[in-house]
């Protein structure tokens, strides 16, 4: 479980740095205002999902090890309910532009995938130096 913590807030770290970067396109630049205001908050929301989906995974996790038997979801609902938030924003305020909005949802999972591929060849790498 604390390769999922660690997975975590590398992933955090990340989102942090591109959250600065749109924010700065934002401020210096007024003609992208609406898509980098999009994109912030479809990263919010991203994160805010990766935070969910994380304490469900620890919450299923300590269920199936203290063999309980209790049934508990993954919280889709709760996720959906975000992204159907953020497009409801998108669409009542001209500030912020909705593709943009989607693009930003999609930012953690790429950033999780691009980790573990990387944390795959770096984990191979070290594997054939023992052998």
């Amino acid at each position: 479980m604390n390769d999922l913590t660690a997975y975590m807030k590398t992933v955090f770290r990340a989102a942090l740095f591109f959250l600065a970067a749109c924010l700065l396109l934002w401020a210096l630049i007024p003609q992208v205002k609406p898509y980098a205001a999009g994109l912030v908050l479809g990263t919010v929301i991203s994160l805010i999902n990766a935070r969910l989906l994380g304490y469900k995974i620890q919450v299923v996790t300590k269920l199936v090890l203290e063999n309980t038997g209790k049934r508990v979801n993954l919280g889709f609902i709760s996720r959906a309910c975000m992204v159907l938030i953020g497009t409801m924003i998108c669409v009542k305020f001209p500030q912020f532009d909705l593709i943009s909005m989607v693009i930003g949802l999609f930012f953690v999972p790429l950033v999780t995938l691009l980790m573990g591929i990387f944390s795959i060849f770096k984990t191979n790498k070290g594997m054939r130096g023992k052998g």
